[in-house]
C-alpha cells in the first residue's frame, strides 16, 4: 500500500513511524495545535484542552517537534507552519474534489469495494475482529 510523502520522510530504521490517529495521545495533540493553527499554546494549555493524560504531553510535544510537526519558541507550542499548510492544501483539494463530482457515498465505496481488483484493506484486516 502506498505511504504519503510526509511518512516516507519520516522512515528511518531507528524511528518508527509516528500514529496520527484521532485515538492516539500524539494524533490528538496534533489535532487540537492543527486546528487552532493560528494560535501558540503553553503546555498547561494544552492540557487544559485535549482528553490524554497529563504526563503525556510534554514527552508527545518533544515526539511530535522531532519530527517537524510542531513549533516550539519559549514556553509556547504550535503546528509547524509547513505542516499547516500541507493540512490545509489537502483539505481544499478534498473539498474541491467533492464539489466537482459531488463526493463518493458510503453505498458507492461500498458497491466498489464489491467488485474491486484491489479494494482498501479494513482497519481490522478484513477478518471482521
Amino acid at each position: 500500500m502506498p505511504i504519503s510523502e510526509d511518512e516516507f520522510r519520516t522512515i528511518d530504521e531507528d524511528t518508527p513511524l509516528i500514529d496520527l490517529a484521532s485515538d492516539t495521545t500524539q494524533g490528538t495533540i496534533y489535532r487540537f495545535l492543527l486546528e487552532n493553527a493560528d494560535k501558540a499554546f503553553r503546555q498547561r494549555e494544552i492540557v487544559d484542552h485535549v482528553d490524554v493524560p497529563r504526563g503525556s504531553v510534554g514527552p508527545t510535544l518533544k515526539r511530535l517537534e522531532r519530527r517537524g510537526l510542531v513549533d516550539h519558541r519559549g514556553r509556547y507550542w504550535k503546528i509547524a507552519d509547513a505542516e499547516h499548510a500541507t493540512a490545509a492544501a489537502g483539505l481544499v483539494g478534498a473539498v474541491t474534489a467533492d464539489e466537482i463530482d459531488g463526493g463518493f457515498s458510503d453505498e458507492a465505496v461500498e458497491e466498489w469495494m464489491e467488485t474491486a481488483v484491489d479494494p482498501i484493506d479494513e482497519p481490522d484486516g478484513g477478518n471482521g475482529v
